[in-house]
């Protein structure tokens, strides 16, 4: 999920030029309106964001989104290529870790990493911890991995996958592209990668009664695939799930499994696959189209974001 307050590099001007070819690109309008220090803008039909771009005083400008739990405020932070301003990774309090349904005794939190990137997999990751043992991942240092820096995140990895019942579910790109084709929506393939993941930690866990994870979509997309198999368990979704224990930790084994893979896709491609989804990933696209063939991109990217079309033109 994009902060809601994102640095950029480049100056307003060209910020803008991009939001607008943005807002073109997926058949959206766009709306500006003079604020005093910056620029109010909407977007909507079918992208639904608002935001405001101020420029910075040492060069470079600032975006602050309304809503940065909007499904497109991700696509739009890549698109400008932004970066949070706050909390910086590493820096700063962490928000404390609260079990988000307290009268559990044991339950399951899953999250993901990889779905807004365009190189490398798709990665579903969910924990199991019961009252008690919840408090060893606090003791740990475990929090919503979008605060660490990598190398922490593998080190914390090693230490869940010790403490914890976990799974995790790696959709590398030839079959993320073929379950895309299946599904259709994004939400939908997370759906389903969710409820495999759940399902697995509850046959390790089978006395977890509840089920936390993030607001991606409609809830019935997790619950109808958790009850095909049977599984009746409480199912909470919800907005900055990552403050649930179960869930911080899934979004640790989901980011150093996505990690861990896109660095040996760039091994295997002998070039490094940037994250995301900005310009930068654009040009390494390209380079790979010119060098490879159009065809090779489905081995190593997700081939329905709009990069897979820029990269052929």
């Amino acid at each position: 999920m994009a902060a809601k307050s994102m640095s950029v590099q480049a100056g307003a001007d060209s910020v803008l030029a991009r939001l607008r070819t943005f807002a073109a690109q997926h058949a959206a309008t766009i709306e500006e309106a003079p604020l005093q220090n910056g620029v109010r803008l909407r977007i909507s039909d079918p992208v639904q964001a608002a935001l405001n771009v101020y420029p910075s005083k040492g060069g470079g400008c600032k975006i602050v989104f309304d809503q940065p739990d909007a499904a497109a405020a991700d696509d739009i932070a890549a698109a400008v290529d932004a970066t949070p301003s706050s909390p910086a990774v590493g820096k700063g309090p962490a928000a404390p870790l609260a079990p988000a349904v307290p009268d559990a005794l044991s339950w399951v939190g899953s999250d993901e990493s990889g779905k807004g990137d365009f190189f490398g997999p798709l990665v579903v990751a969910a924990v199991a911890v019961d009252a008690k043992s919840w408090h060893v991942l606090e003791t740990l240092g475990v929090q919503d991995s979008k605060r660490l820096a990598d190398p922490r995140i593998a080190g914390l990895a090693s230490e869940i996958r010790a403490a914890s019942p976990h799974e995790v579910i790696t959709i590398m790109p030839p079959r993320y592209n073929e379950l895309w084709r299946k599904f259709g929506n994004v939400n939908r393939l997370l759906g389903w990668a969710h409820a495999r993941a759940i399902e697995n930690v509850l046959e390790q866990a089978p006395d977890a009664t509840a089920a936390v994870a993030d607001q991606f979509g409609d809830e019935s997309i997790i619950r109808r695939a958790l009850f095909e198999r049977g599984r009746n368990v409480t199912l909470v979704q919800m907005h900055r799930a990552e403050s649930d224990p179960a869930v911080a930790a899934a979004s640790v084994l989901a980011r150093a499994e996505f990690v861990r893979r896109l660095d040996a896709l760039s091994r295997d491609v002998g070039v490094r696959l940037p994250k995301g989804a900005s310009a930068t990933v654009d040009a390494v696209a390209r380079s790979l189209v010119r060098s490879r063939g159009a065809d090779t991109l489905a081995s190593f990217a997700k081939v329905h974001f709009k990069n897979a079309q820029r990269a052929v033109v």
